[in-house]
């Protein structure tokens, strides 16, 4: 089993939950979070809009999944082909020894 960790923007967290409908991949998690990297923010209006700077930090989701180990390779490249353009985003893939199910006992890649 696999997790992924996808940092997006904002706006593209529905994408990233219909490409996880459709690969059948059960639930998933996401929060937001703020962060800065390569992509630098946009200038924002303050005030009555004469004043302008530019926040440190920018605004993302982070989704998490558990997948199965198949599974990886085919959402990557999903992702990559869906939302690979000029606007950020990172995926990271952890590798996840043991999951168990409380409601229904169940572990390993029946649990998920």
């Amino acid at each position: 089993m696999k997790k992924l960790e996808i940092i997006i923007p904002d706006r593209r967290l529905h994408d990233v939950s219909e490409i996880l409908k459709v690969a059948n991949t059960g639930g998933m998690s996401y929060y937001r979070i703020e962060g800065r990297g390569r992509i630098k923010a946009e200038a924002v209006a303050v005030g009555r809009g004469t004043m302008h700077y530019r926040p440190e930090f920018i605004p993302r989701y982070k989704v998490e999944v558990v997948v199965k180990d198949e599974q990886v390779d085919g959402l990557i490249k999903t992702f990559v082909e869906r939302l690979g353009d000029n606007i950020g985003g990172k995926i990271f893939v952890i590798d996840i020894p043991i999951a168990v199910d409380l409601t229904t006992k169940k572990t390993g890649e029946d649990a998920i």
